[in-house]
């Protein structure tokens, strides 16, 4: 019987024998290879659309900001249930994927993981880099996340910084409370993701003393700071145990100098530009911290400026002497409001012990003043206040009794009185200086202040004792404090 061939087959037959037929050189060999790509299953699929759709963010990090919103995350974070979470995603370190997640867990509890993963989604690691845990008032104690017993209940806090090098900064405060008294501990961790995807700890460095200072420009005695600039200065590792980072921004700090203190100590002068996102300026700000036997003894800020709420202070015009001696110009601005500013310009003198406790000597100048010094101005000012009587706390003079200069101010139908007044620390008023009065109908003894109210303490506890008098410089004349609190008249 015939067997009928499948025209296919006759085809391949054909072809065949048309290329055998072909004249080709002997030696010439075709060999074809076809790429076929691997079947990449589902799930890997989903991860790398996962993956792919969160904003891929960038070094260096300070926090979780710039996170996209999910809702498929349990397959990825696990099986936990949150109200909210939101994600990024960073470039691959080790050819792993690490990926934020920011998660809220109810309205007083958050909490942010680093998870690593490798290219088929699988979870190779995680860490936990931030958490938010609070109470509102009124609530009860069972709903609070926190580790507590009958007497004392514990909150811990955390924060995360990743730098250009991928450095991970996991920092931490703890905060008991027990029968009323509250206990801090800070802490500050290290991490960065391994060859293996692992999420290792950092350990800190391990070297001399010697060596590390050894980095530090040396400078001789007298040694001035006029101005600072960090283009051509070296950074501090993070990572050096001669340098507690856990109060400290993330930002680089950078070594300036080094100095020895007439035998007392060695200091080493730290750099960085401190940039103060809410009010958009920029200080560069160097620390002078004082060494014995390569341990911290004691620092103090010697260029650079500070802010606080409605208040900012500048440092500046530092020179170190032989004597161990620190000269520095600070300069305390505050505002009450948009009109009512003042400056006060102190020109402190600090002492190196030899312990390398560093201490205020004395003060050897402070000049007080304000544009809205003058008569006319302060009625006009104070006329648009509410209320009769105004106190505002202008400066301290750092002496036996911490004496504290204030303004008090009287409005009421027309009629004006304004006063200066130094008060210790026991609020007792020392002397007084009247600016003007204006009164007619009021009697003085009924209008002049008591005490001094709304008074506010000094944050500087180590500037040291005045040794001239202050001046408050008003229009056309100087007004003279000693340093026991009189007013020269």
């Amino acid at each position: 019987m015939f067997r009928v061939i499948p025209i296919v087959c006759l085809l391949g037959l054909i072809l065949h024998s048309s290329c055998n037929n072909s004249s080709q050189p002997a030696a010439v060999k075709q060999n074809k290879s076809i790429n076929i790509a691997p079947i990449v299953p589902d799930s890997v699929m989903k991860y790398y659309d996962f993956v792919n759709g969160l904003t891929q963010l960038k070094l260096p990090y300070p926090n979780a900001y710039e996170l996209k919103e999910i809702k498929d995350y349990a397959h990825y974070l696990g099986a936990d249930t949150f109200q909210r979470v939101k994600a990024g995603r960073f470039a691959e370190v080790n050819g792993f994927t690490p990926v934020i997640f920011a998660c809220d867990i109810n309205d007083h509890e958050k909490r942010t993981y680093l998870v690593v993963y490798n290219d088929n989604g699988v979870e190779k690691s995680r860490l936990q880099v931030a958490a938010n845990v609070s109470r509102e008032p009124g609530e009860e104690e069972e709903t609070v996340v926190a580790v507590k017993d009958t007497t004392s209940t514990e909150f811990t806090n955390q924060w995360f910084y990743i730098g250009l090098d991928s450095l991970i900064e996991v920092r931490a405060r703890h905060s008991t409370y027990v029968q009323g008294s509250q206990k801090v501990n800070t802490s500050l961790r290290f991490y960065k993701i391994g060859r293996k995807g692992t999420i290792k700890e950092v350990p800190k460095e391990k070297e001399s003393f010697e060596k590390y200072a050894s980095r530090f420009p040396e400078h001789k005695l007298p040694a001035t700071l006029d101005t600072v600039s960090t283009k051509e200065l070296k950074p501090v590792s993070r990572l050096t145990p001669y340098y507690d980072f856990k109060e400290e921004s993330p930002d680089p700090i950078y070594a300036l100098g080094r100095l020895d203190i007439g035998g007392r100590a060695t200091a080493l002068l730290y750099a960085r530009d401190t940039i103060y996102l809410d009010e958009g300026l920029t200080y560069p700000e160097v620390k002078l911290i004082t060494y014995k036997k390569g341990k911290e003894v004691d620092r103090i800020v010697v260029y650079g400026g500070r802010l606080g709420e409605h208040s900012e202070t500048i440092y500046r015009k530092c020179m170190v002497d032989k004597d161990a001696s620190i000269n520095l110009q600070e300069e305390d601005r505050r505002e009450l409001d948009s009109t009512f500013r003042f400056k006060t310009v102190y020109n402190m003198q600090y002492e190196v012990l030899p312990s390398g406790k560093i201490i205020g000597r004395q003060a050897t100048s402070i000049v007080h003043s304000s544009k809205l010094y003058n008569e006319k101005a302060l009625i006009k000012y104070f006329k648009g206040k509410r209320g009769n009587h105004h106190y505002a706390s202008l400066f301290h003079i750092r002496a036996k009794d911490n004496i504290l200069v204030g303004l008090h101010e009287f409005n009421k139908g027309g009629e004006n009185f304004l006063e200066f007044l130094t008060v210790n620390k026991d609020n007792k008023i020392i002397d007084r200086y009247t600016v003007y009065n204006n009164l007619k109908k009021q009697k003085l003894a009924n209008v002049k202040a008591k005490q001094m109210e709304n008074r506010e303490d000094d944050y500087n506890e180590r500037r040291g004792r005045l040794t001239c008098d202050a001046i408050i410089k008003l229009t056309g004349k100087e007004l003279h404090i000693t340093p026991g609190g009189k007013f020269v008249k």
